[in-house]
């Protein structure tokens, strides 16, 4: 249903993919050899999606927006991949053949691919979006570090909410801001992008991690009604037919549930 969606920007989009995949060599070796990097096919789009759609709102359909869509699914990337590193060396057993389920290589790829992140800032010319990023990259990880207080799985709790924006929200609402701030938008209509991704975001942070759909669904209806003070446009459509989707998918989760 996303792939139909979002199929105006699908030249965008693949474009994005393009770029993101050729940096996945180091020499000849794809370094998915070295860290787990299979993601669905949401995960590879929304983020990028949500970049390139911000910034044609408000007017801009240059190149940059194409690069700092990559920034962000690398960013996103890299926390995965130390998301799911083992706490203790005895969760890896030493002789095991595959790398991936290590620990050093996956650091390593994971820092590779934030390196990757401002990188692209810095040579796309967006290098005044450095300081956000790292801000972003700081947050997720005192989400990591802030789920050692999560006792049981209590998605009303302030200290579960409090992770989900900081390692999942925050980005969504990076990609939304600085995709509108790239095309000039007001203080103002930051703001609105900001509240729209930060939303987005933690219904997609609580999906992730298995909440039940009232929680979801409450954030994605704040989104719907965040865009009302967002420009009437396609991209603005796109946007709504996304959220719905979110909607209508966590619903149905709920029913089979029960």
């Amino acid at each position: 249903m996303l792939r139909e969606i979002i199929k105006p920007i699908e030249k965008e989009l693949q474009a994005v993919n393009n770029i993101v995949e050729k940096e996945m060599f180091i020499r000849s070796a794809h370094i998915g050899r070295y860290a787990h990097l299979r993601f669905s096919y949401n995960d590879q789009v929304i983020r990028p999606a949500l970049v390139i759609l911000s910034s044609r709102i408000y007017g801009y359909t240059g190149e940059k927006a194409l690069y700092l869509a990559c920034v962000f699914q690398f960013t996103h990337m890299a926390s995965m991949v130390h998301r799911f590193i083992p706490e203790k060396d005895t969760d890896y057993i030493k002789e095991d053949s595959d790398p991936r389920d290590g620990s050093q290589f996956p650091i390593l790829v994971g820092d590779y691919l934030y390196g990757k992140s401002f990188s692209f800032l810095y040579n796309a010319g967006i290098s005044y979006f450095m300081g956000p990023i790292a801000e972003i990259v700081c947050k997720i990880h005192e989400g990591g570090i802030l789920k050692n207080r999560i006792k049981g799985n209590n998605p009303a709790s302030e200290v579960y909410r409090e992770v989900v924006r900081k390692e999942t929200a925050e980005l969504f609402a990076g990609c939304a801001v600085m995709g509108a701030r790239l095309a000039g938008a007001s203080a103002g209509q930051q703001e609105n992008m900001r509240r729209l991704g930060i939303n987005i975001g933690m219904a997609s942070g609580m999906m992730e991690k298995g909440a039940t759909a009232k929680f979801a669904v409450v954030y994605l209806e704040e989104a719907m009604a965040v865009l009302q003070d967002i420009p009437n446009s396609e991209e603005r459509y796109i946007l709504e037919q996304i959220i719905r989707n979110l909607i209508s998918h966590n619903i149905f989760k709920q029913r089979m549930v029960i």
